[in-house]
């Protein structure tokens, strides 16, 4: 083999290679490296929060379900509307989970005789880290994170362009996704309609209420059109916090409210502005009160006598707003099996071990609404009852066995507690009673 032609071998050769490793290098890098473009929206402390606003979700509403609205909030006709128009739409319906009763602003994606499908704005947010990171200018002058700017729209590499939700960094109430291994950030535009869009991230949904309580932090609120719903508004950070029970209000927020699991009051967090719409009193029944102000950690239950054939124990609601515990009680025995370990017995011989289910709760007396012949009721004070029930005039002496007393109202099931999202208006107390018809432990429960 002449030796020019080992030369072309050997070149050919390694021309293969080099073309090989040309494209795993850029498949490792296209693996590895990440490009992203967000908005500023917050630096804190070489922490920023930033975020992108995409149209990811797309709705679909029959149009008895909404009301089209103008920017000034009037009902407008389904005709005027263009594709590509931005409109405010008013859910009279939450079929999606957002928040019952609420204006919203999106743009129209479709629209016919029947129905609009509408993509609602929203924003992502990320957050990194800038220490040891390179930052450039729009010039592409070497900066400080100092220099960065809330509304600066930059291009962020990392080597790893995988999100991890990280549940411990949150922004806004909501966990956001972390980039790691940032390596330069470069300032691309500050753009002022994105800042504008990022500036009114709060702004994109509209309810009208009625202020019920007004706190330090936040505002008590009834839904306008739906008394049934209440909810804890926060603050906006700038703006006025002088408002007086009554006012009818317009709260503009992000969309999203969130459930407390308090007596089914959710929570408008991220506010960007809260106007008064009129200062009329507008007059909000005790029950709804109750729910925003009463509250079972100022109620005292003591025990005075607890045996087998009756109960008395004295009530001490120090509430302004008390509860209205009704004329009727409940008795119930636990006929659950009290065994640590089920055991089951299949055809081929073989044991499986299953664990103890839970208790049974089996009503056995109930009282008619009235309790004439087994309660007695004696005032002590303005906030404190004693109760007596006495039901062995009734139904006589309990056997051995677990039970549980409901005082209160608890319709056809006096072992399901929720109505509503909220706690009843009950006293419960679950004791056991022993061979010899002993009551040898309680226990008291307010509102369950």
């Amino acid at each position: 083999m002449k030796k020019r032609t080992k030369i072309l071998i050997i070149v050919s050769i390694l021309l293969v290679f080099a073309i090989i490793g040309f494209f795993s290098l850029v498949i490792y890098l296209d693996r590895k490296i990440g490009v992203h473009t967000f908005t500023i929206a917050e630096i804190s402390d070489k922490l920023i929060y930033a975020g992108n606003i995409f149209g990811g979700a797309n709705y679909s509403y029959e149009f008895d379900e909404v009301i089209l609205q103008d920017e000034d909030l009037n009902e407008i006709d389904k005709t005027s509307v263009n594709l590509g128009d931005y409109v405010y739409l008013f859910l009279k319906e939450d079929k999606y989970n957002f928040s019952g009763n609420t204006t919203y602003y999106c743009k129209v994606n479709s629209i016919d005789s029947n129905q609009i499908n509408v993509e609602m704005p929203e924003w992502e947010f990320y957050s990194f880290f800038t220490e040891n990171v390179k930052i450039k200018d729009i010039n592409g002058n070497k900066i400080d994170s100092s220099n960065l700017n809330v509304g600066d729209t930059i291009e962020v590499i990392n080597i790893n362009p995988k999100y991890t939700a990280d549940i411990a960094q949150t922004y806004e109430g909501s966990s956001c996704s972390s980039i790691y291994d940032v390596k330069s950030i470069k300032v691309i535009e500050t753009d002022e309609k994105t800042k504008e869009k990022l500036a009114n991230r709060n702004m994109l949904a509209i309810k009208t209420a009625i202020v019920a309580v007004v706190d330090d932090d936040y505002l008590c609120v009834v839904d306008s059109q739906d008394q049934n719903l209440l909810y804890n508004v926060y603050y906006p950070k700038e703006g006025s916090r002088d408002f007086e029970i009554g006012q009818e209000i317009k709260i503009y927020f992000n969309g999203k409210s969130i459930s407390s699991g308090r007596n089914g009051i959710a929570e408008l967090r991220n506010v960007g502005k809260i106007e008064i719409i009129d200062n009329a009193n507008h007059l909000i029944s005790d029950e709804i009160l109750k729910r925003f102000n009463t509250t079972y950690d100022n109620v005292e239950v003591s025990i005075e006598n607890l045996t087998n054939t009756e109960l008395i124990f004295t009530i001490t609601d120090n509430n302004d707003i008390k509860y209205e515990f009704a004329s009727k009680f409940y008795l119930s025995k636990n006929i659950a099996e009290k065994t640590d370990k089920n055991l089951i017995e299949n055809d081929d011989g073989s044991i499986i071990i299953l664990p103890y289910d839970g208790d049974k709760w089996q009503l056995i007396y109930e009282t008619p609404n009235d309790m004439e012949n087994v309660a007695a009721t004696e005032t002590i004070d303005e906030n404190s009852t004693r109760w007596t029930f006495d039901w062995s005039k009734v139904y006589g002496s309990l056997e051995s066995g677990e039970y549980r007393f409901v005082m209160g109202d608890a319709c056809d099931e006096p072992n399901s507690f929720l109505t509503n999202g909220y706690d009843k208006e009950i006293i419960s107390v679950k004791f056991t009673i022993d061979d010899n018809g002993q009551v040898i432990d309680y226990e008291v429960n307010k509102g369950y």
